[in-house]
């Protein structure tokens, strides 16, 4: 009796061991739920088909699901504080841009209280002008410009972001005065086919089927190479204007999450970028052409840079 007693209690001793041992193990298993990703643009638009579309494959390899989290108005500020009132145990995450640079040299927010994580998109954008316009050239562009300081008007999506940044930087480099006007995305293509607006500013994947329908009308491309689609569009650069500068896309974690989730979300989202189902989307959005996975460090370092570059031109333009 007692020798069978015995073998109860090694037995009741070697089972707590293994749940002792088997915790941690459960504890670590990282994600074991659904990961928010927090951003201040519209369901359906750009950044959020950009969420969709990278978080297949993660959700794909843990079997958990990575949402979009939509929370528009007040310039993204309500999205960040959002962001900031979440706990940091790595399932709320948050979807940085040049928009997030722009408001933390604005004040508006502090980009310090953010993680950068990784950066996978960064694209090029064009000024367009309606297939119908007078203007035919950068060099049409300047010399109406030249004749009537301010006369053209430019369509931009959202004021003081990253559109009116770069028109702005483009005019200070150029030396003239293209006035910008906001718009939603569909009014400013509207009201620019309705020559309504003499040009607006957009990005080549946006614009991809205008542009070889005819029309819309590419000018000028920001960016530090001509696009294979487009050999005949000269960038800034080349004319002698060092403007090309992109919209980018990532995200960010709160800064005392565990490093072994951080780490395992670098794995993830490096991993779906590289994913052949992410790599056509990206090329059907004509992303290919400068987007480059980079990690915590280097974005970090990348986004500091970006933050230098807003602040002297938010500051620049009055703001």
């Amino acid at each position: 009796m007692k020798n069978l007693e015995r073998v109860h209690l090694h037995a009741a001793v070697a089972a707590a061991a293994v749940a002792i041992v088997a915790l941690p193990a459960i504890a670590q298993d990282y994600p074991s739920r659904t990961v928010e990703i927090i951003h201040q643009y519209g369901p359906g638009g750009g950044t959020d088909r950009f969420i969709r579309a990278i978080s297949a494959p993660m959700q794909d390899a843990t079997g958990e699901s990575f949402v979009p989290i939509s929370i528009t108005g007040g310039g993204g500020v309500p999205a960040y504080v959002t962001f900031l009132q979440r706990p940091a145990n790595g399932y709320t995450l948050v979807s940085i841009s040049p928009d997030d640079a722009i408001n933390h040299a604005l004040g508006r927010i502090d980009l310090s209280t953010v993680k950068p994580l990784v950066r996978i998109q960064y694209d090029q954008g064009l000024l367009l002008v309606s297939k119908d316009s007078d203007l035919k050239s950068i060099d049409d562009v300047l010399a109406a410009e030249a004749a009537t300081p301010g006369g053209l008007k430019v369509g931009v999506t959202g004021s003081a972001g990253f559109d009116d940044a770069l028109v702005g930087l483009f005019n200070e480099s150029a030396g003239i005065e293209l006035g910008t006007v906001p718009f939603g995305a569909a009014e400013m293509v509207s009201n620019t086919l309705g020559g309504h607006l003499d040009m607006m500013y957009e990005e080549y994947g946006a614009t991809r089927g205008l542009i070889e329908s005819g029309d819309l009308i590419p000018l000028l491309l920001f960016s530090d190479e001509r696009l294979a689609e487009l050999p005949d569009v000269p960038t800034a650069k080349e004319l002698g204007y060092d403007v090309t500068m992109g919209r980018w896309r990532g995200f960010g974690i709160k800064p005392d999450t565990d490093a072994a989730d951080v780490e395992t979300l670098v794995a993830l989202f490096r991993d779906a970028a590289a994913d052949e189902g992410y790599k056509k989307v990206e090329a059907d959005s004509a992303l290919q052409y400068r987007s480059e996975f980079i990690g915590p460090e280097e974005f970090q370092t990348f986004l500091d840079e970006e933050i230098k570059t807003y602040t002297k031109i938010m500051n620049q333009l009055g703001y």
